[in-house]
């Protein structure tokens, strides 16, 4: 990602909220990471929530494998599964649910996360850290000049490629802007939203409470 190296500073941040907000439910916690790519956010909360048992799914079969291999050293406590969507396990099974910068993808997002509360044990929450729509003329500028002048270069520069760099800022203008976001939360049933914000508005961290 072509965020400077502050995305694993983002995913950190989640991980410390995830563990001070969960620290009174049974322990070790069960933590579902969606939109797991090579298994990143699923490392963060292996690292900062000791313990922890976490099942990563993703739909791609080549970055869960690069993810296995990243992943070695957390073996006994990460396991990472394909999944086009939300897995059918039981109800209540999960202490949090995360996903880092993946649910801007997820076509069925209402009842994404409708299904999210119902996985979630009494208490648990939901982590989501992603680029939303930007809420106000400043950010929106900030992110278009971003757009164009670093990120084609950047990707690039890493890839080769700048086509799906393009897509990946270009989605996030299709998105949901925060007020939605949450609004679409406390549909789904949840309660005491969390709203962090980092990288001058252009990321956030939302989260909602099962009751």
């Amino acid at each position: 990602m072509a965020s400077f190296g502050l995305d694993f500073y983002w995913r950190w941040r989640t991980s410390r909220r995830l563990k001070r907000d969960l620290a009174s439910l049974a322990q070790p916690l069960r933590i579902l990471d969606l939109a797991c790519g090579t298994g990143d956010m699923a490392r963060s909360a292996a690292r900062v929530n000791a313990g922890s048992r976490i099942i990563g799914t993703d739909p791609s079969m080549s970055m869960l494998g690069r993810g296995r291999v990243k992943l070695a050293p957390f073996e006994d406590r990460i396991r990472l599964v394909r999944a086009v969507s939300l897995l059918p396990f039981r109800d209540q099974t999960f202490s949090a649910i995360t996903c880092a910068f993946g649910m801007r993808n997820f076509t069925h997002l209402a009842d994404d996360l409708q299904e999210s509360l119902r996985l979630l044990k009494p208490g648990g929450r939901v982590y989501v850290l992603d680029f939303f729509k930007p809420g106000n003329k400043f950010s929106a500028f900030l992110l278009k000049l971003y757009n164009v002048l670093v990120f084609p270069f950047l990707g690039f520069l890493l890839t080769g490629k700048i086509g799906p760099y393009r897509y990946l800022f270009s989605s996030i203008f299709t998105f949901k802007s925060i007020p939605d976001f949450t609004e679409m939360l406390l549909q789904a049933g949840f309660s005491e939203i969390y709203v962090k914000r980092f990288f001058f508005g252009l990321v956030h961290l939302v989260s909602g409470r099962r009751g």
